[in-house]
């Protein structure tokens, strides 16, 4: 009786092995990529939070808006806050970042380097004279990763106290 193994069956186990390992790389591969796209959902969901937490604890402390004005749009807004060391208090973009600038001090950005921050609209909304001033934000945060593209919108409306 021989011992051993043919050269074709030997070439068979080595197929075998190589689909498996090549099954098992791509499930792991897989994985990988879902993971990644994954971790870019919670940072464009987590600056967009972020983002919208900010807005409205600034509004809220809001005394007056000076831009807009009533029923006019603006990628910019301006207002006056109680504390006059930082007025007047701008919210902008620069550099895809949603920034906060406090009277004559330096911008500060508020979203991080991983998203972009697109499409930004403030339009002040004053139903009367008698009424506080509603803002409503408009906004789109994108994920910088090109292989799993992210976004969230922002549709908001804040009352300034």
């Amino acid at each position: 009786m021989n011992k051993g193994s043919t050269l074709i069956e030997v070439l068979i186990y080595a197929v075998i092995y190589v689909i498996v390992v090549s099954g098992m790389v791509i499930y792991a591969f897989a994985m990988l990529m879902s993971s990644e796209k994954s971790d870019m959902r919670v940072e464009v969901a987590d600056n967009a939070r972020f983002l919208v937490q900010k807005m409205e604890r600034i509004l809220q402390g809001a005394v007056s808006v000076n831009s807009p004005v009533a029923g006019v749009s603006s990628d910019t807004l301006s207002i006056n806050t109680a504390t006059a060391s930082w007025n007047p208090f701008v919210i902008d973009v620069a550099s895809d970042s949603l920034r906060f600038k406090r009277g004559l001090s330096s911008a500060v950005p508020i979203t991080n380097s991983l998203v972009i921050v697109s499409s930004v609209s403030f339009k002040n909304y004053s139903f009367s004279t008698s009424t506080k001033n509603t803002i409503r934000m408009k906004a789109k945060v994108t994920s910088i990763e090109p292989n799993s593209p992210t976004s969230s919108s922002i549709d908001i409306f804040i009352s300034i106290q």
